[in-house]
């Protein structure tokens, strides 16, 4: 829809108008007074006169082709953290017309996290025909939504101001750069699962009886060891950062932000591998996927960039865990965390000695980490559960960007 709001439509009636009316004017004074001023400034006011309606015409048709030629465009619908997308823009050759003409593209988008609107003016030349680019850059892990786009077209003199505004539409996901540290190869599938139980057998090793059925029927009882399927891998995701955080800040929180580039990572190296990978998110929304292939890797990157959907509650990691630990059925359990959370330990008693590993990500500034996280370390340490710190200077690396990691449009 072509518009000119208030101001701006009477200004560009007033000076085609005004240069009309002077016309006109000089016009007259150069009839019945004659002299070589008069003439000159007849002949300039009826040059700047025609030239204001004919750029009127040509900017207004071509805003209102580059309207049309908007329905093409196909914008950039996904990328990485710290890239710079292009948004490419077609010039309609009407311009070409108007000498000097001048557009200013104006984009704004809202973070869909945050409520946060983020405006991308650009200032294109106008001549010729042809395809500009505008840079996106600068924009945030998260969902962004197209609200609204504006095109300002002027001419050289500044007589004439035209503007076109274009509805909302489109949507465009700036994804977390997975962190090539953390994708560290997986134990695959490395603890056996109790299916069962059956009568113990002399010979059988000590460490197969099942003590609590055993006390429970007065007869020993060994375990029925079933070894789980090979290549799957579980990525547990703890959203509530560094703890402390909620809301806008929450997505600003540095440490949220590492541990989800390692989560990426892991889930990076595991389809690259030929697992199957669950992604699990302790967020208010209980955000889960899963995939097999490196081709469907933009699908759990979204579902990371979305983090932490609905918020977080500090207890909801936990409960996560345990749960996704024992549906599990011996596949690779990664938990990804930035704080030490203290319902964790008992949360791991269920599941099978050594079968979950925690991946620790230090919050930012390579601080030494406090004599409480040690205690905490020893008690996940002394149920086979081991645990790694994402070295400090990895997590810094990953906060560069660059064209080379852009993602496919898809």
């Amino acid at each position: 829809m072509l518009r000119a709001k208030g101001g701006r439509a009477m200004r560009n009636v007033v000076g085609i108008v005004g240069l009309l009316g002077l016309c006109t004017a000089s016009g007259v004074w150069a009839l019945e007074r004659g002299g070589r001023t008069a003439w000159f400034l007849l002949f300039s006011l009826t040059f700047l006169s025609v030239y204001a309606l004919l750029a009127y015409v040509m900017l207004r048709r071509g805003l209102q082709e580059i309207g049309v030629s908007e329905q093409g465009l196909q914008g950039p619908t996904q990328g990485f953290v710290g890239d710079s997308l292009p948004l490419p823009v077609r010039l309609p050759g009407v311009f070409r017309f108007v000498p000097g003409a001048v557009l200013q593209w104006e984009e704004v988008w809202v973070h869909q996290g945050t409520g946060e609107r983020v405006v991308i003016r650009e200032l294109l030349p106008a001549q010729g025909q042809g395809e500009e680019v505008i840079r996106l850059m600068g924009l945030n892990r998260g969902l962004y939504v197209h609200e609204a786009r504006t095109v300002s077209a002027s001419d050289a003199f500044g007589l004439l101001r035209l503007t076109r505004r274009s509805g909302a539409g489109g949507a465009l996901w700036v994804l977390p750069r997975p962190q090539p540290s953390a994708a560290v190869p997986p134990a695959w599938a490395s603890v056996p699962q109790v299916s069962g139980t059956r009568p113990y057998a002399p010979g059988d090793p000590l460490r197969w009886i099942h003590w609590r059925t055993s006390a429970r029927t007065g007869e020993l009882r060994a375990k029925v060891l079933e070894q789980p399927a090979e290549g799957r891998q579980l990525v547990v995701l703890d959203a509530a950062g560094a703890g402390g955080s909620a809301g806008a800040a929450l997505w600003a929180d540095p440490a949220l932000t590492a541990a989800v580039e390692a989560a990426a990572g892991l889930a990076q190296r595991g389809l690259e591998l030929g697992a199957r990978v669950r992604l699990a998110v302790a967020d208010g929304q209980g955000s889960a996927a899963e995939a097999q292939g490196r081709g469907r890797l933009p699908e759990l990157l979204r579902l990371l960039a979305a983090v932490p959907c609905g918020g977080s509650r500090p207890e909801a990691f936990a409960e996560l865990a345990q749960r996704e630990g024992r549906q599990a059925a011996g596949a690779a359990v990664t938990l990804v965390t930035a704080r030490a959370d203290t319902q964790l330990p008992a949360a791991l008693r269920g599941l099978p000695r050594g079968a979950a590993h925690v991946l620790f990500v230090p919050g930012p500034g390579g601080a030494a980490l406090p004599e409480s996280w040690h205690g905490w370390r020893r008690q996940l340490e002394a149920l086979g559960c081991r645990v790694t710190v994402l070295a400090a200077e990895a997590t810094a690396a990953s906060q560069r960007g660059g064209d080379g990691h852009a993602a496919s449009s898809g």
